[in-house]
């Protein structure tokens, strides 16, 4: 049982504590996880529990070269990341936390460790090359324990990684500690105010928070971390389950929505959520929710209490809002209280404030019929003073002053502010700060060293190497937090006045004569300039945000928000955003949110221009919101102008369009803007449309005035015109004959086969170009009749006939094969359909079949036949595992009309010992009910044994009495050198061991395949490794010794995210699956290129599914996989 446990399996069934104790487990990993060692992350969500803690591989543990592996480990516990995470382990050449110099921000995030690639030299690794060029490193960390070089040169931390490990010590492993002593506060403090004899300072809080567990109040399993200063209490889901069957691979189990949040990517798929997903790896395997309540997911919490919020996040969501059917809260006395459907969005927590009269709540049930949906975590949040936060006092702060105060020493207080009176004009103070939890204090703080009288940055005058001050130490506004000029800021005053004044949405008087983006643009001589008339959108409320508020003329002093708006009760915005999720289901578009906006008059489209009241982001945020907008021509058909960042700082929004000169302008009616966040707002939408050119161009550039003295009626083919008015009011009524319908060539389409339309004079010109074209059906698509074959020899316009076919093996049923296209463009009611049958079933080797109707022949598709395997034969594929053997199994007649593949294999009994190699002969093989003879010297000695079904012998073989004698020692050959603590006699094992020179790799003794060499072996073959040869009966070493070679020994890197060449061969199982897309959880091969010198770092894996896919490819071409 415990051999094919699985390391979870093994931390499950040992239930190891992990709160306050690092738990260090011993056990192999799985074959395609050959790791040295393993280790949680701090910020895991199984950092603290059963689940956490490290895993050492006792293959290696010890060995040469792996004598640090603990050590390494222990810096990813203390969230150390390797020092090649910027080189090597970057996803991509222009990723952004990639690592050029030594940094705090890129890289593993320490300033004191250089950019370096992945090496186990002990030495620069000097000029690499790889996929994203030739670069230098020099001055490396090679002897750091958080690289790959072997353990004898790796010798130290840096002070960076020291401190990095002390504060994830005190933001998560306070536990650990065996001394009690507070955490200090981790910066100086800062001075934030002074007159002309006072100072104020303040300071941080220690990062375990401002609570401490008091010795005298105790409350069982509360950590203070979780409380706030007004005793609110936080709590996420500690047990969770659900009905939904689990992914076979162990992904998106409920476990996964325990603890905190730790989706690194919201909107993206990820295997840190739970999700009713059934299948990670098979994309046509789909299993909707259940109709009646959906797929439901029950977080259970481990303090019952009365909560006042509920925050969930829901990190991915596939269907349209609302994702979630219901949220029913679960009471400690196990009443349900309903909250009904509810919308959420991947990138933002929903936030729910409850009122449940006081009930306490011990659970949540989360309903959903979105299958792909993943939810990451729940909380529920009590209101101020909950009984859960007795025990949790507030810190106190000693401040300390050199020299000392003149007066007494201030009190403890646990304001983390002070102000100092007794301070005077140019004297040097320096100020620490001590904590002190129950008695005991903290070390000090980092001093602050003052002179009294000095600038300091806030003070709101700009002083020294200050470029401004605003009088506070916030980023984002202008003025950052060090007192510099931010990026697109002007700063004037004291304090300073920071604001963007080009491109802030406010028409300053001044800017007027300068400032296109705040005050509009001028339209230029041969262009008109339109605003949007009609709109439409995905999402839209007629009271609060109707989409029309995005049409017409924008306010020039309105000023664009980086907030999204808000739903006003009173008054509806002047602004679209989609406020509700409520879709339009008569649009065919899939994006999530997106704004369709028409024009009066369309044109040949020179820019476009979207004015926003709101991008969506706000001061500080990294994530910059984007739009993509498509041009939409009098045919319907898009034209994408590309995908575009959206700020404040460039409002509006100008997108030219360049037109292919080659071919006819296309004529746009209308924009549609796809929004990659719910939070953008658009205020209005121009469209810039040129005069130069006709809109009857629709062949070539035929350059006209924009002005035209009148409109001549039009001439058409199959259609009667009646036209009123003239010149510029002129109007003409289009009717189509009969098996005609209008084509509408710029304006924005009308009804399928629609007969009648009208046209209006606009600058000369009719607003349609119209022709009247034969209804055309098009060829009938194939769910007309389904395998059939269509021949439409007279065309497909209205009266036209196709005939079908039935394609192979489908046989027609029925009277007529003929269709008619109709006046609606639709064709005629088919009389006939094409039906596949499946023959009589095959006869299946060792198998009988159990349904008697089954020898008929004419089986319909879907129709399924039932057989059982004979004694000792089983379903193929079954035998694998032992307890999932099968006898049954069924035939199903397929789409294509013939049967499944399946077939029976016999059982096998366990190898016979090596010791009698040579010495027996079988019927069969090892396979069922063969015939095993042992031949020894004496005939009457001779023994037989059987396989029987159950894949066991019947009995054992033991050693011919008369055989005497022993094996010569085993010849030193091929590198290969053996110890025979047991003897030579027969039975007796000696154990091989490669010949390893110093500074080479580490090898293994292997049996290589038949008529291969070392220097021939190929990765796809796959030598037998040799732990032990034994002198057989026959008084010969089994294997021989002849045939044992030395290979080079795989890295205990498989499964680490990075295709190792060394290992990618089937020897190593192809580095655990590092160097293939489709065995890697992210789907991204992150390949080692310095080691690539052909196809090393390739897909080699035949098991594989890009290899799969490609043998079948080639199979069906005549060929094959070397």
């Amino acid at each position: 049982m415990w051999a094919y446990m699985s390391v979870k399996e093994l931390k499950e069934e040992l239930h190891l504590s992990g709160t306050d104790t690092l738990n260090v487990f011993f056990a192999s990993n799985s074959v395609r996880e050959e790791l040295a060692g393993a280790a949680t992350w701090p910020w895991a969500k199984e950092a603290l529990t059963h689940q956490g803690g490290m895993v050492l591989n006792p293959s290696y543990f010890g060995t040469m070269g792996h004598h640090n592996t603990m050590i390494h480990e222990m810096g990813h516990i203390f969230g150390l990341y390797h020092v090649f995470k910027g080189v090597s382990e970057r996803e991509s050449c222009d990723d952004p936390c990639q690592e050029t110099t030594p940094s705090m921000e890129t890289g593993d995030l320490c300033a004191d460790t250089a950019p370096t690639p992945k090496s186990k030299a002990c030495h620069d690794p000097g000029a690499v090359s790889d996929t994203c060029g030739v670069a230098m490193y020099h001055n490396t960390p090679y002897s750091n324990y958080m690289s790959y070089t072997d353990d004898n040169c790796t010798n130290h931390f840096t002070p960076n990684q020291v401190a990095r490990m002390h504060c994830y010590l005190d933001l998560v492993y306070q536990k650990w500690l065996m001394d009690q002593q507070p955490a200090p506060i981790p910066l100086a403090p800062i001075v934030t105010d002074q007159s002309p004899d006072s100072v104020s300072i303040y300071w941080l809080p220690p990062l375990r928070g401002p609570l401490y567990q008091s010795s005298t109040i105790h409350v069982s399993g509360i950590n203070c971390g979780d409380c706030e200063k007004d005793g609110v209490f936080h709590q996420y889901a500690s047990e969770a389950t659900s009905p939904r069957i689990c992914d076979t691979s162990g992904y998106w189990t409920p476990e996964e929505a325990v603890g905190t949040p730790d989706v690194e990517q919201p909107c993206d798929p990820s295997l840190q959520a739970w999700s009713p997903e059934l299948s990670l790896y098979d994309t046509n395997v789909t299993s909707p929710c259940p109709d009646t309540e959906g797929c439901t997911l029950t977080l259970r919490f481990l303090h019952p209490m009365v909560p006042h919020a509920l925050t969930l996040w829901v990190t991915y969501i596939s269907l349209n809002n609302p994702a979630i059917a219901n949220i029913e809260l679960i009471t400690d006395t196990g009443k349900s209280i309903n909250l009904g459907p509810q919308h959420v969005f991947c990138d933002m927590p929903l936030t729910m404030r409850l009122d449940t009269h006081n009930t306490a709540v011990t659970a949540i049930k989360l309903c959903t019929f979105d299958e792909k949906m993943e939810i990451d975590a729940a909380m529920l949040s009590s209101g101020p003073g909950s009984p859960l936060c007795t025990s949790c006092q507030a810190l106190l702060y000693r401040i300390q002053r050199q020299p000392p105060f003149t007066s007494k020493s201030p009190s403890p207080q646990a304001q983390q502010t002070f102000t100092d009176s007794s301070v005077r004009q140019g004297d040097k103070y320096q100020y620490t700060i001590q904590v002190e939890a129950d008695g005991l204090l903290s070390d000090p703080s980092s001093p602050l060293l003052y002179t009294h009288g000095q600038s300091y940055c806030g003070d709101g005058l700009i002083q020294g190497t200050e470029e401004c001050d605003d009088s506070n130490l916030l980023d984002g506004d202008g003025c950052s937090k060090k007192c510099h000029k931010e990026m697109g800021f002007k700063c004037n005053g004291e304090p300073s006045q920071c604001y963007v004044f080009d491109g802030d949405g406010v028409c300053e008087e001044f800017e007027r004569g300068s400032s296109v983006q705040d005050c509009g643009y001028f339209t230029p001589l041969g262009y008109t300039d339109q605003w949007a008339s009609i709109a439409t959108a995905s999402h839209q409320d007629p009271n609060h945000c109707p989409a029309h508020a995005a049409t017409g003329e924008p306010s020039l002093t309105k000023l664009c928000r980086y907030q999204h708006l808000e739903v006003s009760e009173k008054l509806p915005t002047d602004a679209w955003f989609p406020c509700t999720a409520q879709s339009d289901t008569n649009n065919d578009l899939e994006h999530s949110f997106w704004l369709m906006v028409g024009f009066v008059h369309p044109g040949v489209a020179a820019s476009v221009m979207v004015y926003l009241a709101s991008d969506g982001s706000w001061s500080g945020e990294q994530c910059q919101r984007t739009a993509t907008i498509l041009l939409s021509d009098t045919t319907g058909k898009n034209h994408s102008l590309g995908t575009h960042d959206l700020s404040c700082h460039r409002n509006p929004l100008v997108v030219n369009v360049t037109h292919d000169l080659s071919r006819p302008f296309f004529i746009t009616a209308s924009v549609i803007l796809l929004f990659s966040s719910p939070f953008v707002a658009v205020e209005s939408v121009a469209l810039r449309t040129s005069c130069h050119f006709s809109t009857f161009a629709l062949t070539g550039c035929l350059r006209q005035p924009c002005q035209m003295d009148s409109c001549s009626p039009p001439q058409l083919e199959h259609a009667s015109v009646r036209c009123t008015g003239g010149g510029e009011s002129s109007h003409c009524s289009v009717q189509c004959h009969r098996g005609f319908s209008i084509t509408v060539l710029n304006s924005r389409g009308t009804l399928p086969h629609q007969r009648e339309t009208h046209l209006e004079c606009f600058h000369g010109s009719w607003d349609h170009v119209v022709s009247c074209q034969p209804v055309d059906c098009g060829l009938p698509d194939q769910s007309h009749v389904y395998h059939a074959i269509f021949s439409c020899p007279w065309g497909t316009t209205f009266g036209k006939q196709c005939s079908f076919t039935c394609g192979s093996p489908a046989i027609l049923q029925g009277d007529s094969d003929r269709l008619v296209c109709l006046e609606d463009g639709l064709w005629s009611f088919p009389e006939a359909y094409c039906k596949i049958e499946c023959p009589e079933v095959p006869n299946i080797p060792n198998a009988k079949l159990l349904t008697a109707d089954c020898l008929a022949s004419g089986h319909d598709v879907g129709s399924a036949c039932r057989y059982k395997c004979n004694p000792g034969f089983y379903v193929t594929g079954s035998l694998k595992k032992k307890t999932q053997r099968r006898k049954y199994f069924k035939l199903e007649c397929l789409e294509g009309g013939q049967w499944e593949e399946t077939n029976c294999e016999s059982i096998s009994c366990p190898a016979l010992p090596d010791v009698f190699q040579g010495m027996f002969t079988c019927t069969n093989g090892l396979y069922y009910d063969t015939l095993c003879t042992l031949q020894c010297p004496g005939a009457t000695e001779n023994r037989e044994i059987r396989c029987t079904k159950e894949g066991e012998w019947t009995a054992e073989f033991t050693m011919c009495s008369k055989i005497k004698g022993s094996c010569s020692l085993p010849p030193d050959l091929n590198s290969v050198e053996y110890s025979c603590d047991q003897g030579m006699d027969v039975g007796a094992v000696c154990y091989p061991t490669c010949i390893v020179a110093q500074d080479m790799d580490l090898r293994d003794p292997v049996v290589l395949p038949s008529g291969t060499t070392v220097d021939s072996l190929k990765h796809w073959m796959l030598p037998t490794k040799i732990q032990s040869i034994v002198c057989t009966g026959m008084m010969k070493w089994y294997p021989d010794p002849q045939h044992i070679h030395c290979i080079e020994s795989c890295e205990p890197f498989g499964g680490d995210g990075w295709c190792d060449t060394i290992n990618n061969r089937a020897y190593c199982q192809y580095d655990g699956g590092d160097c293939c897309p489709s065995t890697l959880s992210t789907r991204k091969v992150i390949q080692f290129g310095a080691d690539c010198n052909e196809d090393e770092c390739t897909c080699r894996d035949p098991d594989a599914e890009e290899n799969k896919s490609k043998a079948k490819h080639l199979g069906g071409d005549g060929g094959g996989m070397q």
